[in-house]
């Protein structure tokens, strides 16, 4: 059986290990998780192509990793519900991408299994989450031109 104050502090240690800087280390926060974990972003594939639907442990790191090269990730605890096997989760976004203000909210449901989370669901607005998205791909696309500016 699981423990509920210390899932409750599980809580708050994926908001602090989830708040990266630009360019930090994505592993604290998927220390958090097993290796099998699995992460859903409840979307429609059309809404959110990169993230809709279940992603495995790898591919939402390279997505976490990709976002975080661009920008910084600043999240906030709202509320927490925790009970022997399982977390919800609210928190809150306050970020800058690519020049533009990113604030959404955000409902999190995690499965825990032996102090570690086994699967993940994400509840957000997919709608400003779409356009986030695009605001990394253009931050990225902008950071390759000006690399290639530099190289020549």
């Amino acid at each position: 059986m699981g423990n509920v104050e210390a899932n409750r502090q599980l809580a708050h240690k994926i908001v602090e290990t989830w708040s990266i800087d630009v360019g930090g280390d994505v592993d604290p926060f998927f220390n958090l998780f097993h290796d099998d974990a699995t992460f859903t972003t409840m979307a429609q594939k059309g809404m959110l192509p990169i993230l809709a639907g279940t992603l495995d442990k790898k591919g939402f790191r390279d997505w976490v990793y990709k976002e975080t090269r661009v920008s910084a990730t600043k999240l906030k605890v709202e509320g927490i519900t925790a009970d022997e096997n399982r977390l919800a989760l609210e928190a809150s976004s306050d970020m800058v991408v690519n020049g533009n203000s990113y604030q959404n909210c955000y409902h999190w449901l995690f499965e825990i299994r032996d102090g570690k989370i086994s699967a993940a669901r994400f509840y957000l607005d997919t709608l400003f989450a779409k356009k986030a998205i695009e605001w990394v791909e253009e931050a990225e696309e902008a950071a390759r031109t000006n690399l290639k500016k530099s190289v020549n």
